[in-house]
């Protein structure tokens, strides 16, 4: 029966057995007077704690209470100055907080609360980049930093890597580098500034910057396995300054026009490499 229930039940018992008397008072012509009478001045014998003692009892209902069922009869905790006659682990004190234990008779006294092992979780983390506090000699501590590394959130896309925990705040997704190839089943894929792009494009040809002049009749295609802007008809409107006519359709090279490479028409990153004969020479990672 839980606390509640009992009460419930006192309750009732004291309320039957004051019907009662007023009928026999009724009836008997003054018995009931006469009890309380007798009862005036004699000590009360009935059972409970000694006066140092406070009993904690349920004022409401728990839940299991609150869906119909019997929560038990579980012992209520007893705040006790002297714990005398109580065994040691009696609880006498509820816990000052989340790093302490309730506080237990020890030989005859209420012993202070005991403080949680090290490392007890004693709250959440408040972000992905720091841990879950815990306790350290009896306190809650701040949460920690999470280890450095710790991914924080998603990449944009495939020419971006996922940001990561740095010093207890969630960094930005980094670019990776122009040329990087982020997809393995395209080998024309390419990272330019952070956007996925092809080799094959008019805006990124062969490498990232390189744009085919569409009004000099450039586009975009293949020579000796590398992709040129091919279809030039003037040197002046090639990107490199040199329309080469070594293979048909003319290509802009990355040549100075007299068979040698070009190393200062090559976009940033990108350095000037020989066609030797299979090709116009070009620019590569």
């Amino acid at each position: 029966m839980t606390t509640r229930a009992r009460a419930a039940a006192l309750v009732l018992c004291l309320l039957t057995a004051a019907s009662a008397c007023a009928t026999s008072t009724e009836a008997g012509g003054g018995y009931a007077a006469d009890a309380s009478t007798e009862s005036q001045g004699r000590p009360d014998t009935g059972g409970g704690p000694s006066p140092d003692a406070v009993v904690l009892g349920d004022d409401g209902p728990g839940p299991a209470e609150e869906a119909g069922e019997d929560a038990g009869d579980d012992a209520p905790i007893i705040i006790n100055k002297s714990c005398t006659g109580l065994p040691d682990g009696t609880p006498c004190a509820p816990a000052p907080d989340i790093c302490h234990d309730a506080a237990v008779c020890m030989g005859g006294t209420c012993a202070p609360p005991a403080a949680k092992a090290d490392g007890f979780v004693c709250g959440k983390a408040p972000d992905v980049c720091h841990v879950a506090p815990v306790c350290k000699s009896g306190v809650c501590a701040a949460p920690a930093n999470a280890q450095d590394g710790t991914q924080c959130g998603n990449a944009p896309n495939a020419c971006h890597d996922a940001p990561t925990c740095s010093g207890g705040k969630c960094g930005t997704a980094a670019a990776k580098p122009n040329g990087f190839q982020w997809s393995a089943s395209d080998a024309t894929s390419m990272c330019c500034g952070g956007a996925e792009a092809h080799q094959s494009d008019n805006d990124n040809c062969g490498v990232c910057g390189i744009k085919c002049n569409s009004s000099n009749g450039e586009s975009c295609s293949t020579l000796g396995g590398r992709y040129f802007c091919r279809g030039c008809v003037a040197s002046s409107a090639c990107w490199s300054g040199c329309c080469s006519t070594s293979f048909s359709p003319y290509s802009c090279a990355a040549s100075d026009c007299a068979g040698n490479c070009c190393p200062t028409c090559c976009p940033a990153g990108t350095h000037c490499v020989s066609g030797n004969g299979t090709s116009s020479d070009y620019c590569s990672y």
